[in-house]
């Protein structure tokens, strides 16, 4: 504190009294607003309140040796204004003084507190930044392309900030150093490295900061704000020169630099070497100032890392993801902040369940920063619907809204709901029952956290001939248990036969030019984080590509060519495989059988693909080849497919379903040619002769065609238009397009 301000509390405190030693000394521990005082004597094992009673009996005291002390503080001290700190300096240099021998008498370690008490005038504790007036210039110079941490801190904005003390003292470590005290925050998006600094910035306003960074100011520095408007060459370079010599002047002072891999490159003319971060780097290397930079690991490995000349001067502090009992606390935090900010109220059970929603849901962010994020779009949805308490329902409408999908479809619900998948399922993919049962077996196994926790939704490989629905039952998977046909990734492995097949799916690592080599896997898994991805044709695919599945299928994870981690715990994985033909299948007893049961599939595969690779598999099932029953209801329900599409323009028939089944199998010459010939078959029979016979025809919007035995024998229609749409029904089971209007059939 001045010793002017101290003067005018001890005229306010003693109207008729004089600017005495005592006095000064004690109305400083009576109004030590800060606390500095207060942790000076800490370290001296003592306490305010001691120090104030040592001084009471002199209060009254008006000694010339009193007067002498002070005079010698205003001398001695070279730079003005006059703090008590000064005071105090003067103070533990005369051992011989009365109020030495009465401090020391207390038990106040007056050894350790005049070390202390230098250590604060060397720092200048007290004296406020104004006093220089090109300290004060310098600092607007930084103000105009950042922000004061400090001065924020100082005003309340990261009081909702949790303590991370491990983090917190490994930056305190590299800033303390004498050389290249300089720190890389490095760590995923979202994992608090921003936060950190701004923690940092209230632990040094607070006096909880080493005594070396008491007193230090947290500059922010934009680097988009010193680049804006640098139209001409050297104008960039003429900004950041500013910055450097104003944050040397304004010293003790810390430059923080987010998102610090921009420095590398940035301001570069073309054919010129100069960037800023060949600017930083002379100020980096030396012992005045501090710089902080934070950005994430991909891209400090891209960029910073790439020029060891500026990474030897940084000292890389790793930022992990924080544990769930970190995160709770984080939270707990937060939620106080946003209990005042909106008005309501926030229960420990909704927090409790913040995490766990999260992990689930959002795996492909990071904590905190997507509980943090949760918890927020909660509260406002709270506000807005005039409630006074969050429940955890609203957490899930949230996530809902986020990822598009109602929780019901992510695997929210109940037992009773995933044994409905299996009807479902059932109902669009018909013949194979056994698969149906064995994938929604392993997928409730997985509701109740078996089969490790590190592991996939599930993990299948779907063998067979072609035809049998392998991919069909994928894509309906994808549809039913996710609820939507975006949650589904189709990747055809046979375009991943060549050496490049593994960096087409995860893309291209550090050297290459950025977005030239994206993955389309990893692509996909940052916009969906959990959906069916389906390899199909997995013998196709170059073999490093079976190593790189590896991971996916038994660890949950894959890590992209950049480096960056995928979480692919709430994926489902299929892969599909054509190498069993139906001869094989019927060596197989029964058609199904995983790698726990008989060996016989276990073998057959094991020809074509490694052992150890087949071993991450949930389930192996060899798909069987429908029976004429099943092939029948197939047929028909391509049939009603085609013809859903065509009342859509407005075409509408009147048949027998069981007299057309038998015309268009009369089309086929085999058993068995897969669904992609029943398709075929439809087109070629029923649709081309409808649209042949309709080219002609200008009948109105509506159109109604009855298939006679003229057509069955001859192929002959004879369309009638209609003065109204029919009514509309339900589609029948198995159908998979849209409701729409009826097709009449010979009883209607």
């Amino acid at each position: 504190m001045i010793l002017n301000h101290l003067c005018e509390l001890v005229t306010k405190h003693y109207p008729n009294g004089r600017w005495t030693l005592p006095r000064i000394l004690f109305v400083w521990a009576m109004h030590d607003e800060n606390g500095n005082l207060a942790r000076l004597l800490s370290h001296a094992k003592t306490t305010v309140h001691v120090f104030a009673l040592a001084l009471e009996p002199y209060i009254n005291d008006c000694l010339i040796e009193d007067q002498r002390l002070l005079t010698r503080a205003i001398i001695e001290t070279r730079k003005k204004p006059v703090t008590g700190y000064d005071v105090l300096s003067v103070l533990c240099d005369s051992p011989d003084h009365r109020i030495y021998v009465a401090l020391e008498s207390a038990g106040i370690d007056m050894t350790e507190f005049a070390l202390n008490v230098a250590r604060s005038v060397h720092e200048g504790w007290g004296r406020p930044r104004e006093e220089n007036a090109q300290s004060a210039r310098n600092d607007t110079v930084l103000l105009q392309y950042g922000r004061d941490l400090t001065s924020l801190a100082e005003k309340g904005d990261f009081d909702d900030l949790s303590d991370r003390p491990d983090e917190i003292d490994r930056l305190f470590e590299v800033l303390l150093r004498r050389r290249k005290r300089n720190a890389m925050l490095t760590g995923p998006a979202g994992v608090g490295k921003t936060a950190l600094v701004e923690l940092m910035s209230r632990h040094i306003v607070r006096n909880h900061a080493p005594s070396r960074l008491l007193g230090t100011r947290v500059y922010e520095i934009s680097m988009g704000s010193l680049l804006a408007g640098t139209t001409l060459r050297g104008m960039f370079e003429e900004r950041l020169s500013k910055v450097i010599e104003a944050l040397v002047a304004c010293q003790p002072a810390i430059l923080f630099i987010d998102e610090a891999h921009l420095v590398w490159g940035a301001g570069r003319a073309e054919g010129a070497p100069m960037d800023a971060a060949n600017m930083l780097k002379p100020i980096l290397g030396g012992s005045k100032v501090s710089v902080i930079g934070a950005t994430t690991t991909g891209e400090y490995h891209r960029y910073i890392a790439r020029d060891p000349a500026l990474a030897r001067r940084f000292q890389e502090v790793r930022i992990e993801e924080p544990e769930k009992e970190m995160v709770f606390t984080i939270l707990n935090c937060h939620a106080r902040t946003l209990e005042a900010h909106h008005g309501i109220r926030i229960g420990v059970e909704v927090l409790s369940e913040v995490w766990g929603a999260t992990e689930r849901h959002l795996s492909n962010r990071t904590q905190p920063d997507k509980s943090v994020d949760l918890l927020d779009s909660a509260a406002v949805l709270v506000e807005r619907e005039e409630r006074r308490e969050m429940e955890i329902e609203d957490l899930y409408r949230v996530l809902s809204r986020q990822t598009g999908r109602m929780m019901s479809a992510l695997g929210e619900g109940r037992p009773k709901e995933l044994k409905n998948l299996e009807e479902r399922l059932n109902r669009r993919v018909i013949g194979q029952e056994e698969a149906v049962k064995r994938i929604v077996s392993t997928l409730i196994s997985r509701r109740y956290g078996e089969g490790g926790p590190g592991r996939p939704l599930g993990t299948f490989l779907f063998s067979g001939a072609t035809g049998v629905g392998k991919t069909e039952l994928a894509r309906t998977l994808a549809l039913e248990y996710f609820g939507s046909m975006k949650d589904f990734l189709h990747i055809d492995l046979a375009e991943y036969s060549g050496h490049d097949g593994v960096h087409k799916l995860i893309g291209m690592p550090y050297g290459f030019s950025p977005g030239a080599g994206e993955g389309v896997l990893t692509r996909w898994l940052e916009e969906r984080p959990s959906g069916v991805v389906l390899f199909d044709e997995i013998e196709k695919a170059h073999p490093d590509v079976h190593k790189l599945l590896m991971g996916f299928l038994d660890e949950g994870r894959i890590t992209s060519g950049m480096g960056e981690r995928f979480d692919v715990r709430r994926c489902i994985a299929i892969l599909t495989t054509n190498v069993l033909t139906h001869r094989d299948v019927e060596r197989v007893k029964l058609g199904f059988f995983t790698i726990e049961g008989p060996a016989d599939s276990f073998v057959l595969l094991s020809r074509y693909f490694p052992e150890e690779f087949l071993g991450r598999l949930d389930e192996i099932i060899v798909f069987r080849t429908p029976t004429v029953l099943d092939f029948r209801k197939i047929l028909s329900q391509k049939v009603h497919e085609a013809l859903a599409r065509l009342q859509e323009k407005g075409i509408f028939l009147v048949y027998d379903p069981e007299r057309l089944l038998d015309y268009l199998l009369t089309g086929t010459g085999k058993s068995w040619g897969g669904v992609r010939d029943m398709v075929r078959l439809v087109e070629r029979r029923l649709i081309q002769p409808i649209a042949l016979q309709l080219l002609d025809f200008d009948g109105g919007e509506w159109v109604c065609i009855e298939l006679t035995e003229s057509f069955y024998r001859h192929g002959t229609l004879s369309p009638t238009p209609l003065t109204q749409r029919p009514p509309v029904f339900e589609p029948p089971p198995g159908f998979s397009g849209k409701p729409a209007a009826p097709v009449l059939d010979a009883q209607q």
